[in-house]
């Protein structure tokens, strides 16, 4: 179809190529600058914003590890206290006055941690020997009994935990007693994650981009904004080990692995942010080409126009030429090779014209001399007007039959002489059919049984003469010739679709498989020469001749059993020679 449409459409018209000929040298020099500019941008652009950003990175991630080390030293100094060991063991007086003087030392300890940073959600004090904790949260202060298993009891290292679900961590220590490093509490401060706002929205430039806290799985801990958490891709986490930079085709990740803890800052940077300059660039460039190729189009068709308008002009005079039109005007006012050609086209018209007058004048001599020729020779009307007497006379002497037969007989040679065109109307084919059948079955009287069925739509059909007649002959000299029993004939014209069909079947000898073969390979190849189907190849041929090669007949049959023969040609009702 694509193809179809190019024949039709552009290449059949010299105006359509120049026209796209010239846009294509125009686009393609405009569509390589556009790639080429727009690659360059976005690389100089991605370049230029991985070095920023991973500058910003670094300097961010330095500042989030000195607020940890903060941190780490605020809890690493409420230690270094007198009074905190002292209140986490059992007092050998132990009184009221005792109990409370210790638990108000307990509570103002904690609270000064609390109150000491405000992302400090809560702080506690754990007492091995009493079982007590000792908590400040929401800015109350809770005592409740110890009951858990410690863990890491031997560090004196501090020790980070994450608490995923409510966006926090957490610093711990143990408390040793200095005479026999005996442990003897813990201490504890919760911090949220919210302490690192500042550092993050300050590296998040725009809104598409993210900045995120994960642990060391890939695993979101933290987002200052949360509509940006969500989980990475296996594929971005296994391409981010050992690497600051990850490319993806969604966007660029830029990693921090150096934070305490196992904390990993992460930036990303949607594909679209990175590609803002490239953008700008290709909307520039298609500007431009949508300029240059409206600029481009009004120039080819001003071109074209001057190139082929006196091509077309000489192209529509040959196109009246050809329908017998001589008395075509031809502009033969140019003066370069357009003008020659119109002039020498127009010269040659004028000697075709002559020409054809004196082969004109020459025909209608032979005319003349045919005429002449023909009237010394039998006049046709004789031979009918003498059946029509023989006619009359066997009703003189009440010979029926042979006045019917005589008839029939007279009517199909009136038929074949007057008809002196190709085509004839299908219900005058079918008329004469039937005369040739009376015929055959007063020769054959019982021996043949003949079925016509003919459809009422195809009456008005045109079909070629004598298309039908020599295919059902073939049923009585090849079919029937050496068949003893009963024979049949059916012969079916219908209307399918926009075609007729004509489909005649015997049930005589039928023809071997070899002999059938060589018969459908001549149909196919156009032979005519062939023993015994001479009718079946001219039908054949007449009809491909006068409505294409898609049509014309199809034989199959079987040894002994049967022959069909298919005829197939266009529903037309107008035609030459009707």
């Amino acid at each position: 179809m694509l193809k179809h449409y190019l024949d039709i459409h552009i290449l059949q018209s010299i105006k359509r190529k120049l026209v796209i000929t010239l846009l294509i040298v125009m686009m393609v020099p405009l569509i390589t600058f556009l790639i080429l500019s727009t690659n360059i941008a976005k690389g100089t652009v991605e370049s230029s914003e991985i070095s920023s950003n991973i500058s910003m990175v670094d300097l961010s991630s330095r500042y989030i590890e000195y607020q940890l080390q903060e941190y780490d030293q605020l809890l690493f100094s409420s230690l270094v206290d007198e009074m905190l060991v002292p209140s986490l063991t059992k007092p050998d007086n132990i009184s009221t006055a005792n109990v409370f003087n210790t638990q108000t030392y307990i509570q103002d300890k904690l609270f000064y941690l609390y109150n000491s940073r405000a992302s400090i959600q809560a702080a506690s004090l754990v007492s091995i020997e009493t079982g007590n904790i000792y908590r400040v949260e929401n800015n109350d202060f809770f005592v409740d009994s110890y009951s858990h298993l410690l863990k890491n009891t031997e560090s004196k290292d501090v020790i980070f935990n994450i608490d995923e679900k409510s966006n926090s961590f957490s610093y711990e220590r143990n408390i040793f007693r200095f005479e026999d490093q005996k442990l003897i509490g813990k201490i504890k401060i919760d911090v949220h994650f919210s302490l690192f706002d500042p550092i993050l929205k300050d590296l998040q430039n725009n809104d598409e981009e993210h900045v995120l806290l994960l642990n060391s799985s890939g695993r979101i801990l933290y987002a200052p904004y949360p509509d940006s958490v969500k989980l990475l891709s296996n594929s971005v986490i296994k391409d981010s080990l050992g690497k600051t930079v990850v490319s993806q085709d969604d966007g660029i990740y830029y990693f921090q692995k150096n934070l305490s803890q196992n904390i990993i800052l992460l930036k990303a940077v949607p594909a679209e942010v990175m590609n803002v300059g490239a953008a700008h660039i290709r909307q520039s460039g298609t500007i431009i080409l949508i300029i240059s190729v409206f600029l481009t189009v009004i120039l080819s068709f001003y071109v074209s126009n001057r190139v082929t308008k006196p091509v077309i002009e000489l192209s529509k005079a040959m196109e009246n030429v050809s329908e017998d039109n001589f008395n075509v005007k031809i502009n033969t006012n140019g003066s370069d090779e357009i003008g020659i050609l119109n002039r020498k086209y127009k010269e040659m018209i004028g000697r075709i014209r002559d020409l054809i007058e004196k082969d004109y004048k020459r025909e209608i001599e032979k005319k003349d001399a045919q005429f002449l020729a023909l009237q010394a020779q039998i006049n046709p009307h004789f031979l009918y007007n003498t059946l029509q007497v023989i006619g009359g006379m066997a009703i003189i002497k009440n010979a029926k039959e042979i006045n019917d037969v005589t008839q029939k007989l007279s009517h199909m040679f009136r038929y074949i002489t007057k008809r002196q065109h190709g085509l004839v109307y299908m219900y005058e084919e079918v008329n004469h059919l039937k005369n040739y059948l009376h015929i055959q079955q007063v020769r054959f009287h019982d021996k043949v049984s003949i079925h016509l069925f003919v459809d009422e739509e195809v009456k008005d059909g045109l079909i070629p003469l004598l298309a039908i007649q020599p295919l059902i002959e073939n049923c009585f000299i090849h079919g029937f010739e050496s068949k003893i029993d009963h024979c049949m004939i059916k012969i079916d014209i219908q209307k399918v679709f926009d075609e007729i069909e004509i489909i005649i079947e015997d049930n005589g000898v039928g023809i071997s498989e070899s002999h059938l073969s060589q018969i459908q390979k001549n149909l196919s190849s156009k032979q005519f020469i062939q023993s015994g189907s001479i009718g079946l190849h001219n039908v054949n041929n007449r009809l491909k001749l006068y409505f294409g090669k898609e049509y014309g007949i199809n034989i199959y049959s079987k040894k002994y059993m049967y022959t069909k023969i298919i005829m197939r040609l266009p529903y037309q009702t107008k035609g030459v020679g009707v």
